[in-house]
């Protein structure tokens, strides 16, 4: 995840958009219960573009749903459905996970 926010904060950088992503690296890798009200707002804020970081963040979040599973039938099919998720999202670094 880090990865990704890195490395589109360069690309936004040098096409020079505003810098949305700059000093966001903890609150993207946070869990959202563990979030302050500035930090939450924040990502509030953040959700609402369209960028790879943020796509890359739902995938880590969507992923802890994983743990929750008792059943390894059903885990399997969430982990199938998660990794199809992540292998289409176009997301290089999180295709490697």
């Amino acid at each position: 995840l880090n990865e990704v926010r890195a490395g589109e904060v360069k690309e936004l950088k040098a096409k020079g958009y505003e810098p949305v992503l700059t000093k966001s690296r903890w609150l993207l890798l946070k869990r959202p219960e563990h979030l302050t009200d500035a930090q939450e707002s924040k990502l509030a804020e953040l959700l609402q573009y369209n960028l790879r970081s943020v796509r890359a963040c739902l995938l880590k979040e969507a992923f802890q749903f994983f743990w929750g599973y008792v059943s390894p039938y059903w885990a399997g099919q969430f982990l199938d459905r998660w990794c199809t998720k992540t292998m289409r999202s176009k997301i290089e670094p999180m295709k490697k996970v």
